[in-house]
């Protein structure tokens, strides 16, 4: 284990199960009986909604391939929590075109492949290849932890984990250096629960909730340690982060603490 957010929880029906943030990767290790990278956020089909803004960015989805295909060194199975897809809330013409090719060559390096839906995902079930699974975004149950997108309140199957694992918020830190240029960072967040508030809503309350970075490389997200950074969701809106708890990790494992 050689950085910060590593970390390994015991189990008392099972062998320890490993959840490790990949170095200088918005991707996540889940190991148990299997080993699962997980990521989320994708978002493909985002350049058609920035050319229409004026910016003419090439389509990510290749480079999101290429960085999957090499994470399943790591892992034999692939977990996408959440929005695939960008366009809301129906599948777009780019959707239609990259999507399907992308889960086929994925499924050339993945023995299963799981998609929990998103809350921009409309429609995506319609063109999936054969083979990929298509999950409530109120998650599911893998290798004993929870994990769902994070629009929606999650089952009671994933509060009943130790630990719970969301995507949707696209969590970021803005940075400044000495000479006050400003930089908006990517980064993981680690955060307990407020016990008595999920208590009020589910019969179990897990001792630790992970955030994922997202995974498309033009999506950085609005800063947890600006004023104008924000987090969305149920679990936010209605209090049930202790916002004290909160740590935030850089991709390459950096430990920026409390925001």
């Amino acid at each position: 284990m050689i950085w910060g957010i590593t970390f390994i929880i015991s189990r008392t029906l099972s062998a320890a199960v490993n959840i490790e943030p990949i170095a200088d990767s918005p991707a996540l290790l889940m190991k148990g009986e299997g080993a699962w990278i997980v990521v989320a956020d994708l978002h493909i089909g985002i350049e058609v909604q920035l050319r229409y803004a004026g910016f003419n960015i090439p389509s990510q989805t290749p480079k999101m391939q290429s960085s999957l295909e090499a994470l399943a060194s790591r892992g034999d199975r692939l977990l996408i929590l959440g929005d695939l897809k960008h366009r809301i809330p129906s599948v777009g013409y780019r959707e239609n075109k990259e999507i399907g090719p992308f889960l086929d060559n994925l499924a050339e390096c993945y023995k299963r492949i799981v998609v929990v839906a998103g809350n921009h995902d409309g429609g995506l079930s319609s063109i999936l290849p054969k083979g990929v699974e298509a999950i409530s975004g109120r998650g599911i149950n893998i290798e004993g932890d929870g994990v769902f997108h994070g629009h929606v309140w999650p089952s009671d199957v994933v509060m009943k984990s130790r630990t719970i694992v969301m995507g949707h918020v696209h969590p970021s830190v803005a940075l400044t250096d000495s000479l006050g240029t400003r930089s908006n960072e990517k980064c993981w967040v680690r955060a307990r629960l407020n016990e008595h508030l999920v208590l009020e809503r589910y019969d179990h309350c897990p001792k630790e909730l992970v955030i994922v970075p997202a995974f498309n490389p033009l999506l950085t997200g609005s800063p947890v340690n600006s004023s104008r950074g924000s987090m969305i969701g149920p679990f936010f809106r209605n209090g049930l982060i202790d916002s004290g708890s909160i740590r935030v990790y850089l991709l390459d494992g950096t430990n920026l603490g409390h925001p």
